[in-house]
């Protein structure tokens, strides 16, 4: 089981692709060249984060934990909301003007064009500085007949390290999803002391988003799991109980599908919030080849 506790995690940069501030506290991450690849992070901004529109070939998932992260002219995403962030959708300009802090998880959405992991992401940044420059989230280069080319960041770093052009899924939602998990409410699981609030299921292969609520002392045996969880304590402690690690809060862990029958037993009472990744197989991993 993979686990991350953010106060053993130090701030750091990913790239300089965008414009202002961002930092990082990664937590846990995929397998890179994989279809379901993912990073899981803690990320912060000062006020002046920027990027132009812009669409993904992957899916994210944002939870705000403090203050206000702006996604589109106008458009906010606050704390304590989620927001679904399709692949193949275009959203922004995004032009942060306070303070916010925000679980954010990128991921390989249904489409099957994997992620490109923050290792890659910084080396293919670096390496087109020495060729060009960024500003305002755009890389601008000159090609060696006089040419000026402009292009999304994002999308140069991408081409530079894949060395193809980036192909993006048809648009399955217009827009980002804004989710009001305080809207929804609690359901009883089998397992006494143990409630959960299931939010949303996106594309074909069952992205899931929601909460689990648990009370101190109460235990839950991990049941076989179709895909891999990620799960990020709100607030609150629960225990693995196979290992003794104890998760607080903004702990993360990776429950996989050979963990079933691990014990978990709540220290104190608990908030988690959890994402289940799409499921590919091999048969479902040909757009990523």
């Amino acid at each position: 089981m993979q686990t991350a506790h953010a106060g053993d995690v130090s701030w750091g940069r990913v790239s300089g692709h965008r414009s202002g501030g961002i930092e990082f506290k990664r937590l846990l991450q995929g397998t890179p060249g994989t279809p379901d690849n993912f990073e899981l992070s803690i990320v912060r901004t000062p006020g002046d984060y920027f990027t132009p529109r812009h669409r993904h070939n992957f899916d994210q998932v944002r939870l705000c934990l403090e203050g206000a992260m702006n996604y589109a002219p106008g458009r906010d995403l606050n704390a304590g909301t989620v927001g679904y962030f399709p692949e193949g959708t275009f959203y922004g300009p995004q032009s942060d003007t306070g303070k916010s802090v925000v679980l954010l998880l990128q991921m390989g959405g249904s489409a099957g064009y994997g992620f490109m992991s923050y290792t890659q992401l910084n080396d293919g940044y670096r390496k087109l500085s020495d060729l060009g420059r960024f500003d305002g989230g755009v890389f601008t280069h000159s090609t060696p007949d006089g040419r000026l080319i402009r292009k999304d960041g994002y999308e140069a770093i991408w081409e530079h390290v894949n060395g193809r052009a980036v192909e993006y899924p048809p648009p399955r939602y217009e827009e980002p999803v804004i989710i009001y998990p305080d809207s929804f409410g609690w359901i009883a699981t089998r397992d006494a002391g143990f409630q959960l609030k299931h939010m949303a299921t996106f594309g074909e292969r069952a992205l899931n988003i929601g909460e689990i609520r648990a009370a101190r002392g109460a235990r839950h045996s991990v049941d076989r799991h179709r895909a891999p969880e990620l799960l990020f304590v709100e607030s609150g402690a629960i225990r693995d109980v196979t290992s003794g690690e104890v998760f607080d809060t903004h702990s993360a862990f990776r429950v996989d599908p050979a963990d079933t029958g691990r014990e978990l037993e709540v220290v104190e009472d608990c908030v988690l919030f959890f994402v289940q990744l799409p499921k590919f197989d091999t048969r479902s991993a040909a757009a990523a080849a």
